[in-house]
């Protein structure tokens, strides 16, 4: 069965703001998939519209 949460995030290594939710719910042990967008040179991340009316990363979904 899939998680019902998604966690949208940039990359983990370069983004401290998309890698504390993703360390928060590791600890809590909450089940959730993970949807890495990549950042152009203008450090906007393609297809984010998709996942956040905002355009801003990280973004938790739920009731996928």
């Amino acid at each position: 069965m899939s998680p019902d949460l998604a966690l949208v995030i940039g990359n983990k290594n370069y983004s401290s703001w998309s890698m504390r939710p993703w360390v928060a719910l590791q600890q809590a042990g909450v089940p959730f998939r993970e949807i890495q967008l990549w950042f152009d040179d203008n450090a906007s991340a393609k297809g984010v519209e998709q996942y956040s009316p905002t355009g801003q990363v990280p973004v938790l979904l739920g009731n996928l």
